[in-house]
């Protein structure tokens, strides 16, 4: 059983395209604002000195730690974003599952 996806159905097939647009949308603002919070993460932890008084192999796990912590909400900001975007013919909408109608095609049993 599927669910509504064609002609007269409200509802867009997700071709290669339309996925590929989806796809860059999210993959560039995820360079951009992931770049902008990795520079900011890095530039305090320059501008406090903690890298100064610690080892170079502290620095990195810190560095790390402070990327997953920064990456995470940032992550999930753009790709609200993305979900909340107008793609020209197509927007993207999260839907209940129970307002979605199954189609049940002549060949599948009842």
């Amino acid at each position: 059983m599927g669910t509504a996806a064609g002609p007269g159905t409200g509802f867009l097939e997700p071709t290669f395209k339309r996925s590929a647009r989806i796809w860059w949308a999210w993959v560039w603002r995820s360079a951009v604002f992931g770049g902008a919070a990795g520079l900011f993460g890095s530039l305090v932890l320059s501008l406090s000195g903690i890298l100064d008084r610690v080892s170079e192999k502290t620095g990195q796990y810190m560095g790390v730690a402070i990327g997953v912590a920064l990456a995470i909400p940032v992550g999930i900001w753009v790709f609200q974003m993305v979900l909340e975007k107008e793609f020209g013919e197509f927007r993207i909408r999260l839907v209940p599952k129970a307002a979605i109608a199954p189609i049940v095609s002549s060949d599948e049993p009842r």
